[in-house]
């Protein structure tokens, strides 16, 4: 672990999740939060708002991945705004029938059918495009639980 350059990370609750600022006096250590911050949480659950200089993250396991990460290369120190944010309850697990209704497929559709209706759900819904973010992650994660339980 390297001592010599902490990365201090400010997490802030949101409405939509919490705020992450990221802050190091070394550049390799601010660039490699960013890069690895890009690499481990999944377009759908990070947005980056310029005028605060803060990421919005809406995983939790997610952060809690890449701050691991994190602390495996760097001192790491985290501050929270008030208290430590609650976390939101565990999602019940869903049937393999709602993530099929939510891309609008029939069970026993092929990979090929799943990943182009995926492709053309987030063509319209994707924050990029000016969709419903909450609805891309719904469609996100019902093409993550398809493809995991073929």
């Amino acid at each position: 672990m390297n001592t010599t350059s902490p990365i201090k990370i400010k997490i802030t609750t949101t409405d939509g999740g919490c705020g992450v600022k990221i802050f190091a006096a070394d550049t390799n250590a601010f660039t490699f939060a960013i890069s690895e911050l890009k690499g481990i949480i999944p377009v759908a659950f990070r947005n980056y708002e310029p005028t605060k200089k803060t990421w919005i993250i809406t995983d939790w396991s997610c952060l809690d991945e890449w701050l691991d990460e994190l602390r495996s290369v760097y001192a790491v120190e985290t501050e929270y705004d008030n208290e430590q944010p609650r976390r939101p309850p565990p999602q019940p697990q869903q049937s393999l029938a709602t993530p099929y209704k939510t891309l609008h497929l029939l069970p026993d559709a092929p990979p090929e059918v799943v990943k182009a209706a995926y492709k053309a759900l987030a063509k319209i819904h994707h924050p990029d495009a000016r969709g419903n973010s909450e609805k891309m992650i719904e469609i996100k994660r019902a093409f993550e639980v398809i493809t995991q339980n073929r």
